[in-house]
């Protein structure tokens, strides 16, 4: 049995400190492809709208009364994302009706109780913009480096208009072992406009509460490459909820609601033929040049640990990577953007969109024209760097808390605790409001301190003004930097608009009710038991190598293989639910990082964390449990579990009742779905499992 990053630790004996030791030592030893020096702050955020990244303008459904129906065309195009940059070719999607092209274009506003239909039109060219490893490609995928499956990230779906990754299809007509909702498919027979090869339908019934989903490809081998190249964009559910909290003057009103997706990016530059003089050779010629994305595609043993057995393979070029870090942050798909605010209160439905990057987010005030400074002695703000006002958390992924919290600023993150300010995993959302009353002349900055990987990343990871680890300096005013992420300019309110004193969410309106009643929303949060009666399953999160002596990640259950217990996510599945039923899942996460383990179909309630031991092969907790975050009390759909941590959440599998006769899955049978890692290079590498419901 190989041995893993978490098998080190606990040989070495070396805990938490030497996780953060042993992380930064892999990663010190090498330069990295690396962005210019862009100039911050001097282009305004992309609104949503006209101008803007497009809301998509459905029209009736000829086929299913009360449902909106949408044409999306996933394409490739350029868009100019920093003004010293040339346009970036770019994959995503648009209006098929009224191709107006932007990065994270197809915004998709939906309200509930409407449902929509989307069919999505492959026209990606046969060569990509992103380094695909072909050691990734199975038979079965055709090899087609074009293939897409639009997931609804959050979305309470059938199983064929899940997106999962073996439902893939092709501009070609083309399709994965799952692909089930394509030409001569169930909506084939039902629509009045026969689908052509290259074509699918997706089914969404909107009967959930009020929340930010957002969809993004998840086609097998490639979810990595093609969401990073661009194929990802917010989808956004309103109710009659929302709408009451907005009557009552609970929360701000969609005038005063400002979506905020993040991502972390590296650009082609000038450097990149020096650090990277193999980019010229696997990258067609439109992606060559400055201002191009770049991607990690050499497995470098001076950046990631390698295993040299007796039968390991070289790792190709390209080759998968662990995790990808970028040097420099996107807000809305442009780099470094100013946000112009009102002396008000305003709603933030922030994303993280990164591929593997943690957020923990603080808000600081800073001088004009000036940035939050980072000790790099402390690795945090400056000391004395004055605090904004502070973040009142409201909402997540799975809709509205039970309870608002808020976060008062000026918190670094913590690796010993794995808890922050506003920490965010990648795919996690907040549902936030930052009130700007009396704010007028001033600004701020939204600021990022979370390691890279967390919690033991390396400083190499770490973009700022002063690192001395980073291979690139920037200058003042410019990246790379990944610590500022969003700069916040305060103006005078033309309408003053003030958050209300008193408690702003009714509990009642938990939608639905919780499984398992709290005690408390006030922190520390009590653990909380599982049910009598309700069966729990054992699972684990691991570490090991593959083939070519790369670092791979898996789910398994507590059977041990040849992966200690990971088991390949093309293996039969091992989670198999009954529809209605409900159980709890206990994940031992034996990996050094933490894992936002994302679930498709259900929410989560979290019930407790606590630590574990292993004594001759046995998991067992250990040491005192703790309750759920005040932040994810009500549900979650991707939730944090930490290293050296076992976590006991609780799901109803229900299915959602849709106007047409759902087929089983050819694959698995049954309805079709997965749960992963949203590290996507963790995801596609191998942590990911069928969730099978039937």
């Amino acid at each position: 049995m190989h041995l893993t990053r978490r098998d080190f630790v606990k040989t070495a004996a070396i805990g938490t400190a030497g996780i953060l030791a042993y992380r930064a030592a892999l990663r010190e030893a090498c330069a990295f492809a690396n962005s210019g020096n862009l100039t911050k702050w001097i282009q305004p955020l992309r609104g949503i709208g006209p101008g803007g990244i497009p809301i998509l303008n459905p029209a009736p459904d000829p086929v299913f009364p009360g449902t909106s129906y949408y044409q999306v065309t996933v394409g490739e195009f350029t868009d100019q994302l920093h003004p010293s940059l040339p346009p970036t070719r770019l994959w995503g999607y648009w209006d098929t009706t009224n191709p107006v092209k932007t990065h994270l274009g197809g915004f998709i506003l939906a309200r509930r109780g409407t449902a929509s239909r989307i069919r999505f039109t492959n026209s990606l060219p046969s060569q990509p913009i992103i380094p695909v490893d072909a050691t990734q490609l199975m038979p079965s995928d055709g090899l087609s480096t074009n293939r897409i499956a639009t997931h609804i990230h959050g979305g309470f779906v059938p199983w064929l208009s899940d997106g999962g990754p073996f439902e893939w299809f092709d501009p070609n007509g083309l399709g994965g072992p799952s692909f089930s909702n394509g030409p001569k498919s169930v909506f084939d027979n039902i629509t009045l406009q026969p689908m052509v090869p290259g074509q699918a339908d997706y089914f969404y019934p909107n009967n959930q509460s009020a929340r930010l989903l957002w969809y993004h490809d998840h086609a097998h081998g490639i979810t990595r490459t093609n969401a990073y190249a661009g194929i990802a964009t917010a989808y956004l559910i309103l109710d009659a909820v929302n709408d009451a909290y907005v009557a009552a003057g609970k929360i701000p009103g969609m005038a005063s609601t400002i979506p905020l997706v993040f991502q972390d990016k590296i650009f082609v530059s000038a450097t990149t033929p020096v650090t990277d003089p193999s980019w010229a050779t696997i990258m067609k010629p439109g992606v060559q040049g400055i201002g191009s994305l770049w991607y990690a595609h050499i497995y470098d043993p001076r950046l990631y640990r390698l295993f040299n057995g007796k039968k390991t393979i070289t790792p190709p070029d390209p080759s998968c990577i662990p995790e990808f870090y970028g040097d420099t942050m996107l807000t809305n798909g442009t780099v470094y953007p100013l946000i112009t605010v009102e002396a008000k209160r305003y709603r933030f439905l922030l994303l993280n969109a990164c591929n593997a990057r943690v957020l923990n987010l603080n808000l600081f005030r800073v001088a004009t024209g000036a940035d939050v400074v980072t000790d790099p002695q402390t690795g945090f703000a400056a000391k004395g760097t004055p605090i904004g006002p502070q973040i009142i958390h409201i909402g997540n992924e799975a809709g509205f808390l039970l309870t608002e919290t808020t976060h008062p600023n000026g918190l670094p993150a913590n690796p010993a605790t794995f808890t922050g300010n506003l920490l965010m995993a990648p795919a996690e959302r907040a549902d936030i409001i930052i009130d700007f009353t009396g704010k007028a002349g001033q600004e701020f900055m939204l600021y990022n301190d979370a390691p890279a990987p967390f919690p033991g990343g390396a400083p190499t990871n770490d973009y700022y003004l002063g690192n001395a680890h980073n291979p690139i300096q920037p200058l003042p005013s410019t990246g790379p930097d990944t610590r500022n992420v969003v700069r916040i300019k305060v103006v005078p309110a033309i309408t003053p608009d003030p958050q209300p004193a008193g408690p702003i969410l009714n509990p009642l309106n938990l939608d639905p009710q919780p499984l398992v009643p709290y005690t408390t929303t006030v922190a520390p949060i009590p653990p909380l038991a599982v049910p009598a009666g309700i069966p729990t399953r054992q699972l684990t999160l691991n570490e090991a190598f593959d083939s070519y002596g790369r670092l791979i990640q898996m789910i398994g259950t507590m059977a041990p293989t040849a992966f200690g217990f990971g088991i390949p996510y093309a293996d039969p599945p091992t989670e198999v639910v009954a529809a209605g039923s409900t159980e709890a899942w206990r994940i031992f996460n034996l990996t050094a990082d933490t894992h936002p383990i994302h679930f498709h179909l259900v929410n989560m309630q979290v019930l407790s964390r606590q630590p574990f031991k292993q004594v001759s092969g046995v998991l067992t907790p250990s040491g005192a449990a703790r309750g759920p975050e005040p932040d994810e009390v009500g549900w979650k759909e991707t939730i944090k579990m930490n290293p050296g941590e076992v976590i006991t959440v609780i799901a109803k599998f229900d299915l959602p009742a849709v106007p047409f006769v759902v087929p089983q899955s050819p694959r698995t049978g049954g309805h079709e779905y997965v749960y992963h890692c949203h590290i996507l290079e963790h995801e596609e590498h191998d942590m990911m499992r069928p969730l099978i419901v039937k």
